[in-house]
């Protein structure tokens, strides 16, 4: 019995023995009526206190287990608000609890589409990927179905449904496969065009001759709008961010398996590799240190620091001006946020008091450093997000390129090949002009020596034909001075001679 009751009990007995003693001292001048009234009057008052503390008591109690009940109440609220947003007083972002867990499902879906998953894979038609989609648009993994059975097909009829989805319209697809999670898309097959939508069942037409139609998958995911990148999709499924890895530990073995990248790549030596297994090893290498320690010699465009704040500071991250992410993209040229889903609620900024561990990139951080508000810390290694859409139509582009560039030094090579062989054709025709050339410079040479002898014989004859003309023409001047005399003998003598003339 507490105080308040040992108190009441003392109230009554003295109460007990006052009445006692009036009532001796009053009953002989009283009478028989005014004992029996006063009597029943003093057990009516009894009856009443015995009633208000039993209400007393009733009401204590009930106080007590009201106040005990409000202090599970309130301590239930906290837990409830902890497991809601978690702990208020800490800047760091607790993905575990269920509004910092939501907010970030939201932030990966923001601008991704509605999404079918386990859309089955239908025989197709007219040479076109056929799938059925499932009733339920959903972001998340579903169950996978049965395995066939022995002999037999699994059962893998799904609800007639209209999905919605408009003819001519782009879809991006994967193909699923099984994971303990549920079906987990791992094969992007390429982009599509819807070309037929009845009841789900939809038809599809590659937009690109590399699209995969066919494969050992079962089930396909459908995109309206193709995933975007994030640093801590690929951590390990229930890792915690820390010190040395703000994104969550990044799985060797799991980050290999969706990169379908070798992992002991990523501890090999860099000269120890081609061209080929090098960008591997990068590609593997960028992932496994997202979010850790920055080894030597980081890009700095990968490159961030782990900031403390040395006091109060406030960054203004939402910008005023305001319009739609597909006016533009969410952030203008400084990297606020232009739209109004990304936009926090209050204008003034995000708060950093004294003490407070913040992550920055390389320039923002050693600009703050200069203005005495934060100090460096750790060095981190952030991986550059990847741009999917812009890198696999980059990707379709430069194999298209590199297909058209392989045709023209296909048809170049032929001509090459095609003009050596009429070069070849050439070289042996001249070949065979050289031989008869070189025939027919030693028949020149062979009548050449005849007709030198020939010359010179015709030379000596020359000589001598000349030798003998000089000779006769000395004769013929001899006869003709023998001729002149003559004719003057004759005109000295009278006698009519005719005269010759030389």
């Amino acid at each position: 019995m507490d105080i308040f009751g040992m108190l009441i009990w003392a109230v009554v007995l003295v109460s007990l023995i006052v009445f006692i003693v009036l009532l001796v001292k009053s009953f002989q001048s009283w009478g028989v009526v005014h004992t029996i009234l006063l009597s029943i009057l003093f057990i009516e008052c009894w009856t009443f206190i015995f009633f208000a503390g039993s209400v007393s008591q009733q009401r204590v109690a009930f106080t007590k287990s009201h106040d005990l009940l409000m202090a599970k109440v309130d301590k239930l609220t906290k837990s409830v608000a902890l497991e809601m947003y978690g702990d208020r007083l800490d800047p760091s972002i607790n993905l575990e609890k269920f509004v910092p867990l939501s907010n970030e499902v939201n932030r990966i879906a923001v601008e991704r589409g509605r999404v079918w998953r386990g859309a089955v894979v239908q025989p197709p038609v007219g040479g076109l990927m056929t799938l059925q989609l499932p009733a339920n648009v959903s972001n998340l993994p579903v169950a996978a179905p049965p395995e066939a059975a022995a002999g037999g097909a699994a059962p893998l009829a799904l609800p007639v449904v209209e999905s919605g989805l408009v003819v001519d319209s782009v879809v991006y697809v994967f193909g699923e496969s099984r994971q303990a999670v549920g079906l987990v898309p791992n094969v992007y097959l390429g982009e599509f065009v819807v070309a037929t939508n009845k009841d789900g069942l939809i038809s599809l037409r590659p937009t690109a001759q590399d699209a995969i139609t066919r494969g050992d998958f079962e089930t396909a995911a459908v995109y309206e709008i193709i995933p975007i990148d994030s640093h801590t999709t690929f951590a390990a499924e229930g890792s915690k961010a820390d010190v040395d890895s703000i994104f969550g530990r990044m799985d060797k073995a799991q980050i290999s398996e969706l990169l379908r990248i070798d992992a002991a790549l990523a501890d090999a030596e860099p000269g120890t590799l081609d061209n080929k297994a090098s960008r591997k090893a990068r590609i593997i290498q960028s992932y496994l240190n997202d979010g850790g320690r920055a080894p030597d010699q980081t890009p700095a465009e990968a490159l961030a620091f782990q900031v403390t704040f040395l006091k109060d500071h406030t960054e203004v991250v939402d910008s005023t001006e305001k319009r739609n992410a597909m006016e533009g993209g969410y952030f203008d040229l400084s990297g606020r946020s232009v739209d109004a889903r990304l936009k926090l609620d209050s204008e003034n900024g995000v708060l950093f008091k004294t003490g407070d561990t913040f992550v920055f990139d390389e320039s923002t951080a050693k600009d703050l450093e200069k203005q005495g508000i934060v100090s460096l810390g750790a060095r981190i290694f952030v991986r550059t997000l990847n741009d999917y859409e812009f890198g696999f139509r980059e990707a379709r582009r430069l194999k298209i390129r590199a297909q058209q560039d392989l045709l023209l030094i296909e048809r170049e090579l032929k001509e090459v090949i095609r003009t050596n062989d009429v070069a070849l054709k050439q070289e042996l025709i001249r070949e065979e002009e050289g031989t008869r050339l070189k025939l027919d410079k030693l028949q020149y040479t062979k009548e050449l020596e005849v007709i030198t002898s020939v010359g010179d014989s015709l030379a000596e004859q020359i000589e001598e034909k000349k030798a003998e003309l000089s000779q006769l023409y000395r004769t013929l001047l001899s006869l003709h001075d023998q001729l002149l005399n003559r004719n003057q003998e004759l005109n000295t003598i009278g006698t009519t001679v005719p005269v010759l003339n030389p």
